[in-house]
């Protein structure tokens, strides 16, 4: 498909009538112009749809708006994929905002890449900072660092926000898992598989601004209700992670570490049973070290039942 834009700015909302403005003007502001901006609403009961509206008869850039069923990030993502005219696909969310040259460095950098090296390449990827200035996580290696996620997480251990731009056709190639009964899938399913072939080119200069404070509270993309909630995506992804990565497991022990101490947890609230989950598991080393959690993995689960099932994942 022949790009009509440079950029797709994705983003997918629920309920974030009160924050997505943010985004709006943050676009209004860019320095580079040949972007449209796709919305994909998950469901939202607010005015989300008459502020985009407004805006679209306003704007001097295209806005295209869609609505589904609350059916989770994942699946917004993937529908976004499929409907991007641009180049480069740009997810951002709807409580955050981009600095008025995101877009332009982005492109500029791209094209800092040799032409005969860009088909290793799936994007480039730059800094976070808060609405305070302050940078979130740790800058890159040097200014100009070329590297895959997966050296990026588990080599470098590099850990903190982080916000790029991904080819449009890469994008559609790898699409989220679609699993039933869950509205949630963790991120590092697509972004993690993508990096077993493409680098990505890493610039320590801020492109976003994540409004830290408005984490905590007020209404969220995937409104995840509890641990059970999240259990068919979470197994998914703690399956494939142990399946695709543990390699890297003496360079960086506590991602894998902690999947094998939830998978257990998440296949039995997935309905799913120990010999079933370990059977997803190809490699021997695998499952011995579910089997060696086991014993930790009982304690979590009795732990969550006693907080009222609260989620036992995010105390690792």
């Amino acid at each position: 498909m022949s790009a009509a834009h440079l950029f797709t700015v994705f983003t997918p909302t629920y309920n974030r009538a009160h924050t997505i403005k943010r985004v709006f003007d943050s676009l209004c502001a860019q320095t580079l112009r040949d972007f449209e901006w796709l919305v994909v609403d998950d469901g939202s009961t607010d005015n989300t749809a008459e502020l985009i509206e407004t805006w679209a008869a306003a704007a001097d850039f295209p806005i295209r708006y869609f609505k589904q069923a609350h059916s989770g990030k994942h699946i917004a993502h993937n529908r976004a994929a499929r409907a991007a005219r641009g180049k480069f696909f740009l997810p951002l969310d709807s409580d955050d905002a981009c600095v008025p040259y995101a877009l332009e460095r982005m492109a500029y950098h791209w094209n800092t890449i040799p032409e005969s090296d860009r088909a290793l390449y799936s994007g480039v990827d730059g800094l976070c900072s808060d609405q305070h200035g302050v940078v979130i996580g740790d800058r890159f290696p040097s200014d100009r660092f070329d590297t895959t996620l997966r050296e990026r997480r588990y080599v470098y251990r590099l850990r903190g926000e982080k916000w790029g731009s991904v080819l449009t056709d890469i994008a559609r190639r790898f699409p989220f898992p679609e699993v039933a009964e869950t509205q949630f899938m963790p991120e590092g399913t697509v972004w993690l598989q993508m990096a077993k072939i493409y680098k990505i080119r890493c610039v320590n200069e801020i492109f976003r601004t994540y409004y830290v404070d408005d984490q905590q509270t007020g209404a969220t993309l995937t409104k995840r209700r509890g641990l059970a909630d999240d259990a068919p995506g979470r197994l998914h992804y703690y399956v494939w992670l142990l399946n695709n990565d543990l390699q890297y497991f003496f360079h960086s022990p506590r991602p894998f570490l902690k999947a094998a101490l939830m998978l257990l947890i998440v296949a039995h609230f997935s309905g799913q049973s120990l010999w079933d989950t370990l059977r997803a598991l190809d490699k021997m080393p695998a499952r011995v070290l579910v089997l060696m959690a086991l014993p930790v993995s009982l304690l979590l689960y009795i732990s969550h039942l006693a907080r009222g099932g609260s989620t036992a994942a995010n105390s690792l």
